[in-house]
């Protein structure tokens, strides 16, 4: 489909990218490294962090380390975090809770304050809640994980239920999920 469309050369070859990611994303035990490899390089040849961009990078970060994760996504949120644009404020979310998972999937929080505090600094407003509600049950599963503080596996729970009860029954499913493979 994408290549009898009338998108430019260019867009064909980023709408590929994105396909190969999801579909790479999707067989994480057939990985193929090289189409990885590919991925990571063109996704830093776009020329402006723009949405597709911060959609593809967002979308692909399973394929670099956490460690340049956390580095490229400070560097993100150092230069975008000024933005006023709620697309732009939810995609530098999307990343920073991106990063704690990963974080939490690795068991390493040393690196972790910088976008907690990101996250605590924007002002909740409805377009955001979502974003927040999620960063907040990341913050505070990894406070439960570092302290073996129980308290904190309540307001989990009780994020979980807000999410069920406001008609998203299926996030609220696969956080449940992740805490207890992850608890």
């Amino acid at each position: 489909m994408i290549t009898e469309s009338e998108l430019s050369e260019k867009d064909k070859e980023i709408q590929n990218l994105i396909a190969d990611g999801l579909l790479e994303l999707l067989n994480p035990d057939k990985s193929d490294q090289k189409i990885r490899e590919e991925i990571k390089k063109k996704i830093f040849e776009i020329p402006k962090f723009n949405s597709t961009k911060f959609m593809l990078y967002c979308n692909s970060m399973r394929f670099y380390s956490l460690a340049d994760n956390e580095a490229i996504v400070r560097k993100i949120i150092e230069k975008y975090q000024v933005r006023e644009s709620m697309l732009v404020k939810k995609s530098l979310f999307s990343l920073a809770i991106n990063v704690l998972v990963l974080s939490i999937e690795e068991n390493k929080f040393e690196n972790i304050d910088f976008y907690i505090d990101f996250a605590n600094k924007v002002p909740t407003n409805p377009d955001l809640f979502f974003y927040k509600s999620a960063m907040t049950f990341f913050t505070y599963f990894i406070q439960y994980k570092k302290n073996q503080d129980k308290s904190a596996l309540q307001y989990c729970d009780t994020i979980i239920k807000s999410f069920c009860l406001v008609g998203m029954p299926e996030y609220g499913e696969e956080l449940q999920k992740f805490k207890d493979k992850y608890k």
